[in-house]
């Protein structure tokens, strides 16, 4: 590194990390000087700038120092150390000499600064180690006009740019970005440290979503964003070129057809749930059997702290998006409604025309009623408490016909439809969505239940109670709703204008921050806050500030609480938006080449949990080939016959011939050695044991291994995979015989085949040998060497299974078993893949993952902090307001998993985590809160088990969630 870079890099990471580097002395009183600060001032803006001298002697030890102002109004303090010259050689005497080695910091230090108000002001350098002030500085600041020296404005802006950069190195939180794009170039400075932000909502899976399905539907459902430029003002008025926008209705959704559900359906008489026959048609349904049914679900999610398909995941961002619709709606889930539940409604639903909870939606819940009266009379108690608490305005209204009544707030906090018809009950959170219920329930639009896809998705989960409590379906019309041109440009437009509000709301922040009050819309446009050319909504709504500080726009409300995509009108579109929605439809085209795929969700609760998904038809060029490509689309028999006791995770699959015959039987290393394969089964699992784990991969890798076994057509993926789990624990690989007699004689042969050709080099060897019988059987052994490593292969065949294993005790384990005819009920399941995870086998590797766990939970933790350290460190939050402003800013709430506190250290000025320290000195607990609703969760758990099943209809999943007695 350069020394011209590397000085101003040393002296900003010593302003930030430490505030100041200066010798540490015995501090008895602070001495107070009078100076005379340099002073840049034009308008509102104040600048200034003192160069202090620390008390003799001091330049022994470095302390962390802070300036703090105790008269005047001064803030945004920056301070740095003087850094020496480097000077040629020059006596001893003179001024200009470096008081040390060239480039090595002074026992001086500048202090820069902001200021509104004229007049006398005393700041102190204060000590964070000693926790005392080693020097004040009193002086004088003028209220008229000084702009002789404007490096002072320049000088402070660079300074604060630093800062950012420390609190956020990578430049990710759209704060930094706000500020190096919008107002950096005010002070001549480039913008630096912009990190890259993916608009994309589609994540790589990890092998637990693709078995549990959640892997399948993102696929399906198609959500990330189309890729739209945002808009802005232009100031130059003849350079804009009039375009001429384009009808929607010439746009085409994607063309693939709607499977033949009529023909499927022929002979097949389903049973349907009552609500189905309120719910349009291309909207979603969410139906529980009864109304407790909601309420264990929602106990449930309360115990366990979050999705049953991905419950432990590490978050640290909570979007509260359950007590968001719920106070919404005005159904909190309050103990009188659980008093009286089943009393007043029979059974529930919940509909919607998008899925978009944590940006904004419209949410319709249906009750059949038993007693209407004491229903309305509940709602209407909500509604009276919402008006006195939190002032929604109530109100009565006709839709349809029909009377309700409503509370509404004008930020769409609180929105509330009610309307009773007969035994049906309908609150809806948009008046629109309310009015297609009513028309559906009015018989003038069609109904969910009418719809042969959902007709034939009930003939393949029968309504059965014994089998469900909760049914999800998500319809043919209400996918192709969801990749049409009017929602997808829609949302595009919508997230545009979140977007644009996200950076007004830094915009106003920025202000407050410098102006020390609330700005106005006109203001920020004025001040070049948000830069030469404004954010524009597209709907061309007119941006404004509420009395809160909240931005929203009359069109789109705002962030987190957006207007529903169905209250949105859109008649035209831009030149641009067509084009990049016609390349979107282009490239689904390829991606679903036979038909849409609805999606039905059946979940049973009670002691154990099953939740089945099943997408008709599983589209090509997904993630699921690879498997497919290996397990075939013809599901066979899965079973569990031989796992351990100890087994702690079991990956079990189906072979498909095709597959044999390309990967195994086509393999060359086969036919050089001429080994007969004909004993070969079609059934393969690879165990995990329990055991002192020495490295661990991210569930990421996992599916990719599956990925690679279909697509490579080759071996390597799997013996890849299996030696690496061989490396790290004790690990057995089972494959099914036809033959048991022959699989054992061809033992030798396979480990030759497999193993590397003989090279005449002792470096990488392969040796073969037999071990004394046990229980009668041979055990075989082969010995990789590679240098001075070796591993050692144990194999044998127990019963209808050749086992190779990492450990001799494994096979004999194995073998000993099946002598004795141990009475362990196998479980069978027809289905392609299955993976198990059995949790009370856990023992030593608890310690292992609950470090794992832990340290999935500090990054989670540790993304919050350049947000934290900009809000507290940058702008003067203080710590107990950081939630608050956070969630108004971002929408979401940060918080430490582990219940830590963000806050400055006194001692180092970083700002950390209680629990997790920070990224330059993290920490962790070593063992997980076991009070914890994850670990609460994870405790009582017995095994976890989800199966993959390619079928004549599609795919299917099954997750069995078993929890241990009385848990």
């Amino acid at each position: 590194m350069s020394r011209r870079l590397f000085v101003p890099l040393m002296a900003a990471l010593l302003v930030i990390a430490a505030l100041g580097a200066v010798a540490a002395v015995k501090i008895t009183e602070a001495p107070a000087v009078t100076v005379v600060p340099e002073v840049y001032k034009s308008g509102d803006e104040g600048y200034f700038r003192i160069v202090a001298k620390l008390p003799k002697g001091a330049s022994k030890e470095y302390l962390s120092l802070v300036p703090q102002a105790e008269e005047g109004d001064l803030f945004l303090l920056t301070m740095r150390p003087v850094v020496a010259k480097r000077v040629e050689h020059k006596h001893a005497d003179d001024d200009d000499a470096a008081q040390g080695p060239p480039d090595q910091v002074g026992d001086a230090v500048t202090i820069i600064g902001r200021y509104l108000k004229p007049g006398p002001a005393r700041l102190a350098i204060r000590s964070r180690n000693t926790k005392g002030d080693l020097l004040r500085l009193t002086f004088t600041l003028p209220g008229g006009d000084v702009t002789a020296d404007a490096t002072i404005r320049t000088e402070w802006a660079r300074q604060y740019q630093w800062s950012l950069w420390a609190s956020d190195p990578n430049g990710e939180d759209p704060y930094t970005q706000y500020w190096n794009l919008a107002v950096a170039p005010r002070y001549g400075l480039e913008t630096r440290y912009l990190g890259s932000r993916s608009r994309s909502r589609r994540e790589t899976p990890d092998l637990y979503s693709v078995f549990t399905g959640a892997a399948a539907i993102q696929e399906t459902l198609q959500l990330e964003l189309l890729n739209t430029t945002p808009r802005r003002a232009t100031t130059d008025k003849t350079a804009v070129k009039v375009v001429e926008n384009v009808p929607l209705s010439t746009l085409q959704g994607p063309q693939v057809k709607s499977h033949p559900f009529k023909e499927m359906l022929k002979g097949r008489t389903p049973s349907l749930p009552a609500l189905a026959s309120y719910i349009p048609d291309d909207q979603y349904g969410v139906f529980f059997a009864n109304i407790n049914k909601q309420i264990e679900l929602a106990d449930l999610m309360d115990e366990w702290g979050g999705n049953l398909l991905r419950q432990v995941e590490s978050s640290a961002q909570d979007f509260k998006v359950r007590e968001k619709v719920s106070k919404q709606l005005c159904l909190e889930n309050s103990m009188l409604t659980r008093m009286f539940g089943d009393r007043v409604v029979a059974d529930m639903a919940i509909t919607g025309s998008d899925p978009f909870l944590k940006e904004g939606t419209a949410i319709t819940v249906l009750f059949t009623l038993k007693d209407a009266t004491r229903f309305r009379k509940q709602i209407e108690k909500h509604y009276s408490e919402a008006a006195k608490t939190r002032g929604a305005v109530r109100s009565e209204f006709v839709a349809a016909g029909k009377r309700g009544m409503a509370a509404v707030t004008p930020d769409l906090r609180v929105s509330s439809y009610l309307v009773i018809v007969g035994n049906l009950g309908v609150v809806s959170t948009s008046k629109a969505a309310l009015e297609r219920i009513l028309a559906v329930e009015a018989k003038q639009q069609p109904a969910l239940a009418q719809a042969d896809d959902f007709r034939y998705m009930r003939t393949i989960f029968p309504q059965d109670a014994k089998e469900e409590d909760i049914f999800i379906y998500l319809s043919d019309a209400h996918i192709r709703n969801l990749v049409g041109p009017r929602w997808k440009i829609a949302e595009a437009r919508r997230m545009q204008c979140s977007a644009n509000m996200g950076l007004i709301a830094n915009a106003r922040l920025w202000f407050k921050t410098e102006r020390r009050r609330e700005p106005t819309m006109e203001e920020l446009v004025a001040g070049g806050y948000l830069g030469k050319n404004p954010p524009v909504c597209p709907e061309h709504g007119a941006y404004a500030i509420d009395t809160q500080g909240e931005v929203y726009c009359p069109v789109h409300n705002r962030p987190g609480k957006l207007t529903p995509l169905n209250e949105l009108k859109l008649a035209t579109v831009t030149p641009a938006e067509a084009s990049q929605y016609k390349d979107f439809v282009a490239n689904y085209n390829r991606y679903w080449t036979q038909f849409f795929d609805p999606i039905g969700i059946r979940v049973k609760l009670g002691q154990n949990i099953r939740i089945q998904t099943c997408i008709l038809p599983m589209i090509e060029n997904s993630w699921y080939d690879g498997l497919a490509a290996f397990s075939g689309r013809t599901p066979g028999l899965v079973t569990d016959s031989a796992v351990l006791p100890r087994t702690v995770l079991s990956l079990r699959g189906h072979m498909a011939q095709d597959w044999l015959e390309k990967s195994v039987l086509g393999d060359k290393r086969v036919y050089r050695n001429n080994l007969k394969l004909d004993w070969l089964g079609n059934e393969v699992a690879i165990n995990l044991c329990d055991g002192q784990i020495l490295f661990s991969a991210d569930g990421s890798a996992a599916g990719l291994l599956g990925r690679e076994v279909g697509r490579s057509s080759s071996l390597e993926p799997l013996v890849i995979g299996y030696l690496a789990s061989a490396i790290n624990l004790p690990t057995y690989l089972t494959v099914k015989v036809n033959d048991p007699k022959k699989a054992e004689r061809s033992i030798p042969e396979l480990f030759r085949s497999i193993g590397p050709k003989n090279s005449g080099r002792d470096e990488l060897s392969l040796e073969t040998y037999t071990l004394e019988t046990h229980r009668g059987k041979p055990v075989y052994v082969a010995n990789f060497t590679l240098f001075v490593v070796k591993l050692r292969l144990y194999a044998a065949v127990v019963d209808d299974r050749l086992v190779i294993a990492s450990r001799r005790d494994i096979v004999t384990d194995l073998l000993d078993a099946s002598a004795k005819g141990a009475a362990k009920k196998v479980v069978k399941h027809e289905g392609n893949v299955e993976l198990s995870v059995y949790r009370s086998a856990f023992k030593q590797l608890e310690e292992a993952s609950s470090i794992s766990y832990q340290e999935d939970i500090r990054h989670a933790c540790q993304k919050n902090l350049p947000l934290a350290a900009i809000l507290m460190r940058n702008l003067g939050v203080p710590s107990t307001g950081f939630g608050s402003t956070s969630e108004a800013l971002r929408g979401y709430q940060p918080y430490c998993p582990s219940g830590g506190t963000y806050s400055v250290d006194e001692a180092t000025g970083a700002v950390v985590c209680s629990v997790h320290g920070n990224r330059h000195n993290p920490k962790q607990p070593a063992f997980s809160d076991q009070s914890s609703p994850t670990m609460r969760l994870i405790n009582s758990l017995d095994r976890v088990n989800a199966r993959l099943t390619f079928t004549p209809e599609g795919l299917m999943t099954t997750v069995d969630i078993q929890r241990k007695p009385g848990k």
